[in-house]
């Protein structure tokens, strides 16, 4: 319910469709537009990114703040990672 407060009140927006990252569903735009920086759903804090599509300072900081796995990030299942470590 606070989430949504502080959504409403900073006008965010999710990432458009267009940014195929799974990373995205983790962070969002303030007022609809993508820039240099998106913010965290989590913990509400602005993460500079590359305009040139690169997400991986995204998912090293979900990994670092919030520990969320990379490996799922990715696309990658436990049969995936464990046949790739045989």
């Amino acid at each position: 319910m606070a989430e949504q407060v502080v959504a409403d009140k900073l006008k965010l927006s999710d990432a458009p469709k267009k940014l195929k990252s799974k990373v995205w569903q983790y962070f969002v735009f303030r007022d609809g537009s993508p820039t240099d920086k998106a913010k965290c759903k989590l913990c509400f804090t602005d993460v500079a990114y590359a305009k040139s599509g690169s997400t991986t300072n995204l998912m090293q900081y979900v990994k670092r703040k919030h520990n969320v796995d990379l490996a799922r990030l990715r696309g990658r299942t436990n049969a995936t990672t464990q046949v790739a470590e045989k």
